[in-house]
């Protein structure tokens, strides 16, 4: 991948950069051609051609700020019509108003929480037709990863709420992967995987379920919970390879699942029966990340 490098201009008291003539070029964009702008946490920004979109999906953002009044604001905004909502905020959005936040989205029809950050959440009005692939995988992602800190927090009701959410994500992605299998048919608009790719994205989500299954019905004991702590950061690693499309890290958190399994043997000596039992169940969802790491 070449690095390009532009110098910022300024036009009308604001920042401009250049696009590459052989990117333009490529994706036959010209003067007001549309555009996609993915703000990422990591300080990047990603440019897409939006050719293949239709003009109604182009819309900008309702943006509202997270605090009390938020609630109200996003019911109204959504009964208008609204179909994309980005909650923000300076500060971490607090765990009561998430959980507000998603118990009214999950009344809105056509409705979920599509992408959710410390200081943000996006939410948008669609049916299932309309959601990117990937997204789905992403989302089912994000969902696994606030399963394992809401057990952790203790957080029990949230921890049934997001499997719900997870139950639901899954089912749509299913549907995607197995209608591109048996007609060759993206169902949405900007889905774009080869044959290989889809089952290995079924594989990968299919052990995503599996793991989110087993936190649903988990209760981590004191004896376990740092084995727990440091299942849940193996799964954040495996997360975050998959997101970043990162193959070093995806192999080297392959071989990490026998370090684990080694100090889980070594723990398991010192614990009574019931804690060896959740050890193993832990070392299930070990497993299960070692084999998402290798459809990565």
């Amino acid at each position: 991948m070449d690095l390009i490098y532009r110098k910022l201009q300024n036009l009308g008291g604001s920042l401009y950069v250049s696009l590459p003539k052989i990117w333009t070029n490529k994706y036959q964009l010209k003067e007001k051609s549309p555009v996609a702008l993915e703000i990422r946490d990591d300080g990047t920004i990603k440019i897409k051609p939006k050719i293949e979109q239709p003009i109604e999906a182009l819309k900008e953002d309702v943006v509202l700020e997270a605090d009390q009044y938020v609630i109200w604001e996003l019911l109204k905004k959504s009964l208008a019509g609204e179909t994309n909502i980005l909650i923000t905020s300076d500060k971490e959005i607090n765990r009561a108003l998430r959980k507000n936040i998603r118990r009214y989205v999950n009344r809105l029809p056509n409705t979920e929480v599509i992408e959710e950050t410390k200081h943000k959440m996006a939410i948008q009005n669609f049916g299932y037709k309309e959601i990117p692939t990937k997204k789905l995988i992403k989302r089912l992602l994000d969902i696994v990863a606030n399963m394992f800190e809401d057990l952790r927090n203790d957080s029990l009701d949230d921890l049934h709420g997001n499997f719900e959410q997870l139950r639901k994500f899954y089912f749509i992605l299913v549907i995607h992967i197995r209608t591109y299998l048996r007609t060759g048919i993206y169902i949405s608009s900007t889905s774009d995987f080869t044959p290989l790719e889809a089952m290995d994205y079924r594989m990968l989500c299919e052990k995503n379920q599996e793991i989110g299954e087993i936190l649903e019905r988990f209760n981590p004991s004191k004896g376990t919970f740092d084995f727990y702590k440091e299942t849940e950061q193996y799964f954040n690693e495996i997360r975050k390879a998959f997101l970043n499309k990162d193959d070093k890290l995806a192999y080297f958190s392959w071989l990490k699942k026998d370090i684990l399994f080694k100090k889980a043997q070594d723990i398991m000596e010192k614990l009574d029966h019931d804690d060896k039992d959740n050890i193993n169940i832990l070392l299930r969802i070990v497993q299960n990340c070692k084999d998402m790491a290798a459809l990565i």
